[in-house]
C-alpha cells in the first residue's frame, strides 16, 4: 500500500512538471561548431531528463554485472543466517518443552546453516542431554571448553553431567580446570561451597561463602541461611571432639544469624547444657516453646535437669497447659514415664490416642509403660501390634532425596545435599507406604 501511494505520488510530480513546462514559453539555442540547435524550452528539458534516465538506466546495468553475484551471495547467506536463527530459537523452545527430537532436529538444521558455532553446540549438546545420549553431550561440552569465550559454557555443561552421575571426584577435577581457565567466574565458588560442604571442611566452605557474598549471586537471606547451618555444622563438630565452650560459641553464631531456625536453637541448648550451662539453656527452651514445641527441645530440657521427678516438674511448668495436645503432651508423657509417674503417663499417652494424635512412638511408649510398670509383655506385645499401621513419627527428612535421619545435620547421609533437612511428618505408616509402591524390578526375586 505504501509502495502504491509512493508511486502515485512520483507520478503526480513527474506530470505536473511536464505541463508545467509545456505551458512556458521560450526557445533554446545551442551552437557547436558549425551546428546549430534550435527547439523550446520544453522539449529540451524533456530531452535532457529522458538523457539522464538513459545513463542512469545503463549504470545500473553496470552495477548489476558487475556486483550482481557478490550481492547475491549475501542474499543468500543473509537467509541463511535467518533460518539458522529461527532454528536455534525452536531448538531452545523444544528443550524448554522437553521434546528431545525436537530439539535434535533443530539443533542440526542450525548447525548446517550456521556452522560450527558456540550457539551450535551449546544447542546440540543440551539436546544430546535431553535425549540422554550423555556421551555426545560431554564431547561437545569439552569441544566448548577449548574456546576461550565459550569455555564457561562447557564446564558448566561437564559439570553438571558429572554431578548427575555422581561422580563428585569429577566435579572437584572440573572445578579446578575452571578456576585455572576462568578464575573470575562468579560461580566458582558456588562449586567450591558444595564441594567443600560434602568432604566437611566447614573452613574451606566458610571461605567460599565470603566469595559467594562478594559475587551477589546469592539472596541475602539465603546466605544467612548457609551461614547459619555452618555454624551448626563448626558447632557439632567441635562438640564431637570434646571441645564444648568452642561448639558453644559456634552455636551462639549460628542463632545470630537465624534467631528462630529449629535446629541452631536445638543445636543452642545441645551447647549449653555440653558445657554446663543449665540455666542457660533453660532460658533457651523456655524462650522458645510457644513457637516450636519439638519433642527434642523437650527431651534436652529433661536432659539438663539431670533428676527425672525434677525433670517432669519442670517440663510440666514449660508446658503450662491445662489443656495439652500434640508434642505438648507428648513431651508430659515421656517425661512421666522417665520418673516413673504411671498414672500421668498412661493419662497422656490415651489421650493423644483418643485425639487422633498417636504416633508409632506414642505406641512404642505404651508398650514401654507395660513392660516397666507391671511387666506386662502381653499387653506390650498389643500396643507394638497397634504401632504398625500407626503413622509414623515426625523426623528429619532430606526433601531432595527423600532420606530420613534421627537428628539434624548440616549434610545429608544420602545425597550429600547442604542444609536441606526439614523436620516433617511421614504420615502413613511403613506397611501402608510400602503397599502404595509398585514392586521393582529387582524386587521379584525376594517375592
Amino acid at each position: 500500500m505504501i509502495k502504491l501511494v509512493s508511486f502515485i505520488i512520483r507520478a503526480a510530480l513527474l506530470i505536473a512538471l511536464a505541463v508545467w513546462l509545456a505551458d512556458q514559453p521560450g526557445t533554446a539555442k545551442i551552437v557547436w561548431h558549425d551546428y546549430v540547435i534550435e527547439t523550446s524550452a520544453a522539449f529540451l528539458a524533456v530531452t535532457a531528463i529522458a538523457v539522464g534516465f538513459v545513463f542512469y538506466l545503463l549504470f545500473r546495468i553496470w552495477h548489476f554485472l558487475s556486483h550482481g553475484p557478490r550481492l547475491w551471495r549475501m542474499g543468500r547467506q543473509l537467509r541463511k543466517l535467518r533460518q539458522g536463527q529461527d532454528d536455534l530459537a525452536r531448538g531452545l523452545v523444544a528443550i524448554a518443552g522437553g521434546s528431545a527430537g525436537e530439539a535434535g532436529r533443530f539443533s542440526v538444521l542450525a548447525r548446517k546453516r550456521l556452522g560450527v558455532t558456540t550457539a551450535t553446540q551449546l544447542l546440540q549438546a543440551q539436546a544430546a542431554q535431553l535425549a540422554g545420549d550423555h556421551q555426545t553431550a560431554r564431547a561437545l561440552f569439552r569441544a566448548l571448553t577449548t574456546k576461550g569465550e565459550s569455555a564457561v559454557l562447557g564446564y558448566r555443561g561437564l559439570i553438571t553431567e558429572a554431578r548427575r552421575a555422581g561422580d563428585w571426584r569429577e566435579v572437584e577435577s572440573l572445578t579446578s580446570e575452571l578456576a585455572r581457565a576462568k578464575p573470575d567466574t562468579p560461580w566458582l565458588n558456588l562449586m567450591r561451597f558444595e564441594l567443600s560442604t560434602r568432604r566437611l571442611a566447614w573452613q574451606e566452605a566458610t571461605q567460599a561463602l565470603q566469595g559467594l557474598a562478594k559475587t551477589e549471586l546469592l539472596p541475602p537471606e539465603q546466605l544467612r541461611q548457609y551461614r547459619a547451618a555452618l555454624f551448626v555444622a563448626m558447632s557439632q563438630h567441635e562438640a564431637a571432639q570434646g571441645r564444648y565452650q568452642s561448639a558453644l560459641q559456634f552455636a551462639e553464631q549460628a542463632t545470630r544469624q537465624r534467631a528462630e531456625w529449629l535446629p541452631a536453637l536445638l543445636n543452642l541448648a545441645q551447647a549449653q547444657v555440653n558445657a554446663g550451662h543449665r540455666r542457660a539453656a533453660y532460658r533457651t527452651i523456655e524462650r522458645h516453646w510457644t513457637q516450636h514445641k519439638h519433642p527434642q527441645l523437650a527431651a534436652l530440657y529433661r536432659q539438663a535437669e539431670g533428676d527425672p521427678l525434677d525433670a517432669y516438674k519442670r517440663v510440666v511448668k514449660l508446658v503450662q497447659d491445662k489443656e495439652p495436645a500434640g508434642a505438648a503432651r507428648l513431651a508430659l508423657a515421656e517425661a512421666a514415664l522417665s520418673a516413673d509417674i504411671w498414672g500421668e503417663a498412661r493419662r497422656h499417652l490415651i489421650a493423644l490416642i483418643s485425639a487422633g494424635d498417636a504416633t508409632q512412638g506414642v505406641y512404642r511408649l505404651l508398650a514401654r509403660l507395660e513392660r516397666r510398670e507391671s511387666g506386662d509383655e502381653v499387653a506390650a506385645t498389643r500396643w507394638l501390634t497397634r504401632a504398625i499401621d500407626a503413622p509414623q513419627d515426625p523426623t528429619w527428612v532430606c526433601p531432595s532425596c527423600g532420606g530420613v535421619h534421627e537428628t539434624w545435620q548440616a549434610v545429608c547421609g544420602h545425597c550429600g545435599s547442604f542444609g536441606t533437612l526439614e523436620w516433617r511428618s511421614l504420615g502413613v505408616s511403613r506397611t501402608k507406604l510400602q503397599a502404595q509402591v509398585p514392586l521393582a524390578i529387582g524386587d521379584w526375586g525376594r517375592l
